[in-house]
């Protein structure tokens, strides 16, 4: 009698086939609810880890300013040496996402000056062989040049003097860059400075310092991830030009004056002259602005925090 109460008991605590097909049908339907949700999911872990990388880098490098008294050197350059152990001349590391090495940057040069005044006194120069497009992609430090006024290769932000809101890779005047960086319309002028950008790299000199770790950029897709494609956050420096147009009203705001007639002129790019300026190497020093990130689009923090709010539902 023991022995058939306990069979019973056995037979009963499993599940019959009918109730594990309903069981089963009931867990698809809700992962076909949860699908539509897996996407929102990747954007915001996206937009929301960026950020804090956006914020703690900019942080990083100030606090680096301010107890070290200087920028910090050996930046990621993102510049391929024409010649090994030279910075006059080179060419954009070719492994940057999409966008960025086809529209967003553009190879420029500055006064070796510009950068040792304020502490960068090297850079890494990339490797354009390199298997892992991030992890391996700089090789080690080359001092910039010893006299002050030899052109340094960098790589510079790149604005378009014709309207082209809505093309990837293309920046549509200085008030869509100062949007970018987050600064105000009107402070951005590409006539006047240069915006270099610097890859923030393990072998940075704040690591260790004032940041523990060089954060990648989370990626939303395997194509863009850090193995393929380079995805440091960038710190952008702001370098005056050797010559430029001071003040002044531009008649069509996306065109420079275009030499030192037209600026002190109220003809032609200038509907109010301005005031022609020429500086020396020594007065053409970097002065740190923001960080951003190396997307398909450039996006510094406002962007990511303006998507991360885009994907919460309301």
């Amino acid at each position: 009698m023991k022995d058939y109460k306990v069979k019973r008991i056995a037979r009963q605590a499993g599940l019959t086939l009918i109730e594990l097909t309903v069981v089963l049908l009931i867990l698809i339907g809700l992962a076909g609810l949860m699908l539509p949700y897996v996407g929102g999911f990747v954007d915001k872990t996206h937009d929301s880890a960026n950020s804090d990388s956006l914020v703690e880098v900019s942080k990083a490098i100030q606090r680096y300013d301010v107890q070290f008294m200087g920028q910090p050197k050996d930046y990621d350059s993102l510049i391929v040496q024409d010649t090994a152990g030279e910075w006059a001349a080179g060419t954009l590391y070719p492994h940057m996402m999409n966008a960025m090495g086809s529209g967003y940057l553009q190879v420029t040069s500055v006064p070796a000056n510009a950068l040792k005044s304020v502490g960068i006194t090297s850079l890494l120069p990339m490797d354009a062989t390199a298997d892992d497009k991030t992890f391996d992609a700089a090789l080690p430090a080359v001092a910039l040049p010893a006299i002050n006024s030899d052109p340094v290769a960098v790589a510079a932000l790149r604005v378009n003097n014709a309207p082209c809101a809505g093309v990837m890779g293309c920046i549509d005047g200085d008030a869509a860059l100062a949007k970018i960086l987050g600064r105000p319309v009107g402070s951005i002028d590409t006539s006047a400075k240069d915006y270099v950008a610097f890859g923030v790299g393990q072998g940075s000199g704040m690591v260790g310092k004032t940041i523990s770790e060089a954060p990648v950029h989370f990626a939303k897709t395997g194509a863009m991830s850090a193995a393929n494609k380079y995805n440091r956050i960038l710190a952008i420096y702001e370098v005056p030009r050797a010559e430029f147009c001071e003040g002044g009203t531009r008649a069509d705001p996306l065109v420079p004056a275009a030499d030192q007639t037209d600026c002190e002129s109220d003809t032609g790019n200038m509907s109010v002259a301005g005031t022609w300026r020429e500086l020396t190497p020594m007065e053409r020093r970097a002065k740190f602005l923001t960080t951003v990130m190396p997307m398909m689009r450039l996006e510094g923090l406002g962007g990511a925090l303006s998507n991360h709010y885009q994907n919460v539902d309301g």
